[in-house]
């Protein structure tokens, strides 16, 4: 059997699933065969965008209907997740500015709205004693050495409590 006697259904694959993602509720089959619904498609997709829909997946086209197939996969895909980078034993004490910071004290505040017991504090950057005390507050909770300092271990347990407490954006439980 010979694999290279078959049709290479790729690129008709491609476009079919990306004018299925830039138009959501047209209900086009994928099944990598340029027949009319896939022309059709194309027109539909061509006039959306104000462009004359003549039904070939022209150049053009495919320049428009890949900003338009990114566009809309940005919206339904999971958000870009943020690595925060501590080196191995990176350590933030007290006084330390740091762009970090300011995560860790939104993260922090964010938790105190739930957690009543956590001290709120002012994002400002800046491991400040407001920062230090909330960070003891946690670094207590989680079993781990006060220190008021921002380590992985520390960071480790804010990320998890503030997904497990705030929840992670998915709808699922927590839900606040």
């Amino acid at each position: 059997m010979s694999l290279g006697n078959q049709p290479d259904f790729a690129p008709v694959h491609n476009l079919q699933r990306m004018l299925r993602t830039a138009l959501p509720d047209d209900g086009l089959v994928i099944d990598g065969i340029f027949g009319k619904e896939t022309e059709d498609a194309v027109r539909r997709f061509q006039k959306s965008q104000d462009m004359e829909p003549t039904g070939v997946a022209d150049e053009n086209t495919w320049v428009v209907l890949k900003r338009a197939y990114h566009h809309e996969r940005v919206l339904f895909d999971k958000a870009e997740p943020l690595q925060i980078v501590l080196q191995p034993h990176q350590v933030l004490t007290k006084g330390a500015n740091n762009c970090h910071m300011y995560l860790v004290q939104a993260l922090l505040l964010a938790l105190s709205l739930y957690l009543t017991q956590l001290p709120h504090l002012t994002v400002n950057g800046k491991l400040d004693a407001e920062t230090e005390k909330s960070i003891r507050f946690l670094q207590k909770a989680a079993d781990l050495p006060e220190t008021g300092e921002l380590d992985k271990h520390t960071w480790s347990h804010l990320v998890h409590l503030y997904r497990s407490v705030v929840g992670d954006g998915t709808g699922v439980f927590p839900v606040r």
